[in-house]
């Protein structure tokens, strides 16, 4: 899941005009922007896609042919050219929409982006945390490491479900598919300690 932070929008290089002018292609697409409006969760299909993993597309210099692909429901082509459009510091909903896509299409961490992405923009909306959390649950079972590290934080802090902190310690276990490296898995393991320090805590 990749999620630029303002500080990082803050000192970067300025967007490309390819990067622009597909960014606006895509926002062109009503249809695309209204399912972005939905939650996640009721967008996903039983079956995910994992193609999308084994090329990364959407290198600069692709991205129209990119988006022409994500336009014929090429799942992977919308994963990838969300992330070079945050990659390119597009600071626009392009991304969102295109994440959004991808996990109507079967890819889960298009989903958890997605889901990300809502909370971040209404943190404090009960819907929206519930909304999150269904995602990150159905993405999780489709073996989304950081969909299992997001559903432990929602599950550790009663955020959109009822907190749950032992159930929170065993979806964490999904967290390292990719590795001890992978960011997933270490942002995992530091919430893992968050979780068990505040387990020992007494309540006041």
């Amino acid at each position: 899941m990749t999620l630029l932070s303002l500080a990082g929008l803050a000192t970067a290089q300025p967007p490309s005009k390819e990067a622009l002018a597909v960014s606006g292609q895509v926002l062109d697409r009503g249809d695309w922007r209204a399912l972005a409006l939905r939650c996640p969760a009721s967008l996903m299909p039983q079956v995910q896609s994992l193609v999308y993993l084994g090329r990364k597309q959407c290198e600069p210099g692709q991205m129209q042919s990119c988006l022409a692909e994500c336009a014929q429901n090429d799942a992977g082509a919308c994963y990838w050219l969300a992330e070079a459009l945050q990659e390119a510091h597009v600071a626009s909903h392009a991304s969102v929409v295109l994440f959004q896509r991808a996990c109507q299409l079967g890819i889960a961490s298009g989903c958890t982006n997605r889901a990300a992405g809502l909370f971040e923009e209404r943190r404090d909306d009960v819907e929206v945390q519930a909304c999150a959390a269904r995602t990150y649950d159905k993405a999780c079972q489709a073996d989304d490491p950081w969909a299992c590290t997001m559903q432990a934080l929602h599950l550790s802090r009663g955020l959109g479900v009822r907190q749950d902190r032992q159930q929170a310690l065993k979806v964490l276990e999904k967290s390292c598919k990719y590795g001890p490296e992978d960011p997933a898995c270490t942002y995992g393991q530091r919430l893992k300690a968050t979780i068990v320090n505040d387990a020992a805590s007494p309540t006041e």
